[in-house]
């Protein structure tokens, strides 16, 4: 029996149709498994099930965090809105540190060699020296020629004792060593929103409204442009490898209202230049954040939200660009590289954070109650924390999930079926379990949660064992991940559905081709076509391989005949049944469905239904009696089996027109026709032809001639 259960993405497989009596289930893909429930886990972009992280909370003041440092002491600080202040996290308490005086928000921080911590606040172009421990801010050197030159100071990055700054609106790099800054670099670009320093001290910066990214190298001065991406918006950077990792946005923004931005004015002047690389965006729903629709505006519920698809790049040190991951209806908002390799990057919608492995596998690690996380460091040896922006707040890892859980999506096999092996592939410490039921929606009436019997290793890295839950139509597992290393890769189950009938419904017959006013037609001569066509549909719930036979029978007799279909089993739903041996009269067809192509003899089910009484009639009208008195004439038509349906007549061979009966009606399997012969005609011998067409469309016709003198 084949099964075709609608599943949304879970796998159904089945064997070929010449020995199904056993169905698959299959969860392996993303999409798969992305269909169940997962509880402090979670599912790669390669399919594999892993355990979560547990994470602390922690509040802070403010709507929103904008910047975030480690310090070498393992305490944090962020930057926020709420007046401009700085707050130190230590473990999972939060202490204000300090508010820089006329700031909305702090929006860069970093901490040099010697321990200095700088900030940067917006607006303002002055950098800002902290004192942690005497919790005082102390305006530090100006950059910029003006507010003009400088208004923000938008990112920084410490090498050595030496901090970098990366400013707007003009793009422009400086660099600060003992309280001397000093422009070293010009980006053409507005903003410099993404900076960080390699192993090799070399720095690299990210831009905004171009999207591009330049590595700057100390020694020489010199800027070299490495990436050129087709948004508007680098928001962060991460050293990665031999190069970084960068996050690469293209924001909908409404453009400002003194007149079009520098990129959009380049755009229209040089519509055929290059728009640098646009990323590969994935189909929704198979991979990780690709969702379907981008939320709007009014959806994100936060202050300046924006609308957004945003792309993780690689980024090497020749220049080579990979793409790690796309987002298709949000953005990124910052990123960082663990000790392990693992990437984590947060997104500005849904509150994830997104991980991507050494191996590029890809994940949604964290998925929390705020809408936006705006900063994400390594916090330990594979560890993250992260910050939010729609209400502020910090999360730390606590280590692994003790309780990991995954629950499948529910197996509609579409008839209650035997259930039989269970396969697996895992490693580490792993609890699989099924139960089943009647209802769609698991719960009251439900079999307990049962592991299953006599497993055992099965090869090729699977398990396997007995299901031990009992008949249903529904079935259910759920998988319980129980140390760090416990993996989950596929999980099959096996079963037997009852078979179901392939129901035939609505056989309906009719004229395969069936003229309107047959009598007026130059084919009217010809004999009518004996074919009928036989229609019928099917419900056919387990997709079976299904063959159809045809009968009829005549009113008043026993016997089913059955009707030819030629020498190949009819699988179709319509048949032209020709009706030339059969004898006119009322009759009834049956059609009866049967699957026993696609089960064993034990299994085979039938089902038939009968079509309404019909005529099976391919004989032609008689006209008798046909007289003239000029200019009228009249005759009488008649059909043994069907009733008369129209009449027309044609005088010396002149087209034919349509005529009438007596009482102006064709609704009988008599009637005496009336014809108005044209006024008028010469003296002399004309022929009048006359014909009748039956409901079935037989034609019949007669002719005589008359004289006007």
């Amino acid at each position: 029996m084949v099964i075709a259960a609608g599943l949304g993405g879970l796998a159904l497989l089945v064997s070929p149709a010449s020995a199904i009596v056993t169905a698959t289930w299959s969860i392996e893909t993303y999409q798969q498994f992305d269909a169940g429930d997962a509880s402090s886990a979670f599912i790669t972009s390669t399919g594999e099930l892993r355990p979560g992280w547990t994470s602390k909370r922690t509040a802070l003041e403010g709507d929103a965090v904008w910047s975030a440092v480690k310090l070498a002491d393992g305490s944090v600080l962020l930057g926020s809105d709420a007046g401009g202040s700085i707050f130190r996290v230590q473990g999972d308490t939060s202490k204000k540190l300090v508010s820089i005086p006329g700031a909305i928000a702090v929006v860069s921080l970093a901490q040099t060699s010697d321990g200095t911590v700088w900030a940067g606040a917006m607006p303002g172009n002055k950098l800002w020296k902290i004192d942690v421990n005497g919790g005082k801010a102390t305006a530090g050197p100006q950059l910029g020629k003006d507010v003009k030159d400088v208004e923000t100071i938008w990112s920084l990055a410490a090498a050595g004792n030496t901090v970098y700054a990366g400013t707007g609106p003009s793009g422009k790099l400086f660099a600060i060593t003992g309280g001397t800054a000093k422009e070293v670099f010009d980006t053409d670009d507005k903003r410099i929103t993404a900076l960080t320093v390699t192993s090799d001290g070399k720095v690299w910066l990210g831009t905004s409204e171009r999207a591009l990214v330049f590595r700057f190298d100390p020694k020489d001065g010199k800027g070299r442009a490495m990436a050129d991406f087709a948004g508007n918006e680098v928001s962060s950077l991460a050293p990665y490898r031999d190069g970084v990792v960068a996050a690469a946005n293209d924001l909908a923004e409404t453009p400002a209202p003194q007149g079009k931005t520098a990129a959009q004015i380049e755009a229209a002047e040089k519509p055929n230049a290059s728009k640098g690389v646009a990323p590969k965006l994935p189909d929704a729903g198979t991979k990780p954040g690709a969702d379907k629709d981008p939320p709007t505006v009014t959806d994100l519920g936060r202050k300046g939200a924006k609308k957004g698809k945003g792309a993780l790049f690689k980024i090497g040190g020749d220049g080579r660009l990979d793409q790690l991951h796309a987002l298709t209806a949000t953005y990124f908002t910052a990123v960082a590289v663990s000790a392990d390799g693992s990437i984590f990057v947060g997104a500005a919608d849904k509150g994830r954070v997104y991980m991507v492995d050494p191996e590029g596998a890809v994940a949604t690690a964290f998925d929390i109650d705020e809408r936006s996380v705006s900063q994400v460091w390594a916090d330990g040896k594979s560890g993250v924390a992260f910050a939010t922006d729609d209400t502020a707040a910090t999360y730390r890892t606590t280590g692994r999930a003790d309780q990991a859980r995954y629950s499948s999506d529910v197996l509609d096999a579409k008839a209650v079926s035997r259930f039989g092996k269970l396969t697996w592939v895992a490693t580490g410490k792993t609890k699989i379990e099924t139960r089943s039921g009647n209802t769609a929606k698991p719960g009251v009436g439900w079999s307990e949660w049962q592991s299953p019997t006599q497993s055992g290793k099965l090869g090729g890295g699977a398990e396997g064992g007995k299901i031990a839950s009992p008949a249903g139509r529904y079935l259910q597992f759920r998988v319980s991940l129980e140390d760090d290393s416990a993996r989950v890769r596929r999980v099959t189950a096996y079963y037997a559905p009852q078979n179901l009938a392939t129901q035939v419904q609505d056989v309906t017959v009719e004229l395969a081709t069936k003229e309107t006013t047959p009598t007026l037609k130059d084919s009217a001569a010809k004999p009518r076509s004996p074919i009928l066509k036989l229609k019928w549909k099917v419900e056919n719930p387990d997709s079976d391989d299904t063959v159809y036979t045809l009968e009829a029978r005549r009113d008043g007799e026993a016997n089913w005949r059955p009707i030819a279909t030629g020498k190949t089993p009819l699988t179709a739903t319509t048949w032209e049944w020709n009706t030339e041996t059969y004898p006119d009269g009322w009759y009834k067809a049956r059609v009866t469905s049967s699957d026993a192509a696609a089960n064993s003899p034990d299994r085979a089910l039938t089902s038939s239904q009968t079509t309404v009484m019909f005529a099976i009639d391919n004989t032609r009208p008689q006209i008798e009696n046909l007289t003239i008195n000029y200019p009228r004439a009249q005759a009488r038509a008649s059909d043994a089996l069907s009733t008369l349906a129209e009449m027309s007549f044609s005088i010396d061979d002149g087209p034919w027109q349509l005529g009438t009966t007596a009482d102006a009606l064709f609704d009988d399997l008599t009637e005496d026709l009336r014809i108005d012969v044209p006024a008028g005609l010469p003296r002399g011998t004309h022929t009048l032809a006359v014909r009748v067409a039956d409901a079935a469309g037989n034609v019949g016709s007669t002719s005589t001639t008359f004289v006007i003198k």
